[in-house]
């Protein structure tokens, strides 16, 4: 198992507010791009349980990891 899915069960709840936040921000900014130390630096998480939070919406279908970041599909 994954460090980044290790990190969505230490913190369920913290985790899924985390990705209820991110979404938000791609929904109200969809030309938002940033990559993984941008985002984490942007939410103020640590890498980890950002990743965690952006490859649940990348595997939701909602972001798409392109070369240059995250971005709203």
């Amino acid at each position: 198992m994954s460090m980044a899915i290790h990190a969505l069960e230490r913190a369920s709840s913290p985790a899924a507010t985390l990705t209820q936040r991110i979404r938000a921000e791609y929904d109200e900014m969809p030309c938002l791009r940033l990559t993984l130390a941008q985002a984490a630096r942007f939410w103020n998480v640590d890498r980890e349980t950002c990743r965690a939070a952006l490859d649940q919406l990348v595997s939701d279908g909602v972001l798409a990891q392109g070369r240059f970041g995250y971005v709203r599909v």
